[in-house]
């Protein structure tokens, strides 16, 4: 009887300081991790609406622009009709095809300056296709085909970057990576 009085009052206690706390807002709240430099990629499925990422990311100082990507993996093995669905999603299109694919994708992009002295800010739904670039990696096996979420060039400094799918792609069956990376191609 006592352990249950006990167990009471420390719930007591612990709602009245939860009381006391102030909330934070998602852009206000304290930020905490690794902070990635150029040229990192991590998973980033679509097949559910919600799925999030939210990580620090490093520009350095440059005349370069930054790019933050949405990556579809084409497998180098797979059939051929597998590849042409995947680049109709990408391209909207393969030879042949009489219409345009719709662009199914919704992200809704934030990227945030840590520091307090950048005010660059940016808040952007993307819902149209940018493809950017393909890149062969992994030994040729794999085709990384890049659209641009945003790419410019941006202030020296950390920024916060929370990506979020807002629209369930269920039919997808390939990987989708999140890449962030310095511009460094000759045109």
């Amino acid at each position: 009887m006592i352990k249950k009085k006990l167990r009471k009052l420390i719930a007591l206690i612990g709602l009245g300081f939860m009381a006391k706390m102030q909330t934070v807002h998602a852009a206000d709240s304290p930020v905490t991790g690794v902070v990635h430099e150029s040229r990192f990629h991590m998973p980033f499925p679509v097949q559910k609406g919600g799925e999030k990422i939210d990580v620090l990311v490093k520009v350095e100082k440059t005349n370069r622009a930054y790019g933050f990507y949405l990556i579809f993996v084409e497998d180098q093995s797979w059939p051929i009709e597998k590849k042409e669905d995947l680049r109709r999603l990408s391209d909207g299109w393969v030879g042949g095809d009489s219409k345009t694919v719709p662009y199914p994708m919704r992200i809704h992009l934030q990227i945030d300056p840590v520091e307090k002295s950048n005010t660059t800010r940016i808040d952007m739904i993307v819902a149209k296709r940018h493809p950017v670039f393909d890149q062969y990696v992994n030994d040729d096996r794999e085709i990384w085909r890049a659209h641009a979420l945003y790419f410019s060039v941006l202030p020296a400094g950390v920024y916060r970057v929370r990506l979020e799918n807002l629209a369930a792609v269920a039919h997808i069956d390939f990987p989708t990576l999140f890449g962030f990376e310095k511009d460094t191609r000759k045109y």
